[in-house]
């Protein structure tokens, strides 16, 4: 027959199971070995109390079975958070595509303008005549329009 264990280990059994049920990590397992060192006793101390390890595993195991509820709709929720940040960047990122979109426009049309005027010149000083002993203006061709030619 074991001999059974003090009133003080008790105590310090029950304080342990208390504060690793109530901590909020659910991802650590809740072992005997976890149990037996947060209550500071030998696993072999806790073993002489089954009655304590019986409402041990059974508390740990309705601890893991509401987390499991509960982990789904926490991960929704975290997935949906996910989902709105995603939106957000989403949207700057496209508002940004749009400025750069408008200043390109922009840059395209007046560019434009510029060879438009500069087309308008070259064609003023194609058809003036060339004063006495200056260089004539002669037309660009490309040399794609001389095979068409």
């Amino acid at each position: 027959m074991t001999r059974p264990i003090s009133a003080t280990a008790i105590s310090a059994i029950e304080a342990a199971m208390v504060r690793l049920l109530a901590s909020q990590t659910e991802k650590e397992e809740l072992s005997i070995a976890r149990l037996a060192d947060e209550a500071g006793l030998s696993r072999a101390t806790l073993y002489r109390a089954p009655e304590l390890l019986a409402r041990f595993r059974d508390a740990a195991s309705a601890r893991l079975q509401a987390a499991s509820v509960t982990a789904p709709a926490d991960r929704t929720r975290q997935l949906e958070n996910e989902i709105a940040s995603l939106r957000g960047r989403e949207t700057d990122e496209l508002r940004a595509l749009r400025t750069a979109n408008r200043h390109m426009a922009q840059r395209i049309q007046a560019l434009s303008l510029l060879v438009a005027e500069q087309e308008r010149k070259l064609t003023r000083l194609q058809a003036e005549p060339s004063p006495p002993g200056s260089v004539r203006v002669v037309p660009f061709v490309a040399p794609g329009d001389l095979a068409s030619r």
